[in-house]
């Protein structure tokens, strides 16, 4: 009986740490453009769309987490665009929508 609700327990604290869709309330998971200054209002479409997910567990070091974030940024501009243009991204504690 002792181990059945030790585990229970152990289940349910494990539960409250993570997020709805399964990622770490504690960790940085995702990686996302906020804002656009692109010229064409297609590119700013596009560019808002983006949103990498950690690989792992994601970061526990926001600092990390935007270390990631911008070097996968700065990679999708300089691949996407000839001439690159300022956005704006951020970390969440959460996957990328589907």
């Amino acid at each position: 009986m002792k181990k059945y609700i030790l585990l229970a327990l152990t289940l349910t604290l494990v539960g409250c740490g993570s997020n709805s869709d399964g990622s770490s309330k504690s960790t940085y998971s995702s990686c996302k453009i906020t804002q656009s200054n692109a010229i064409l209002a297609s590119n700013r479409d596009n560019d808002l769309k983006q949103c990498w997910n950690a690989s792992g567990n994601g970061y526990e070091s926001q600092g990390d987490a935007l270390q990631w974030c911008e070097k996968t940024v700065n990679n999708y501009l300089s691949n996407k665009y000839l001439v690159t243009h300022s956005v704006t991204y951020a970390v969440e504690s959460t996957y990328c929508p589907k």
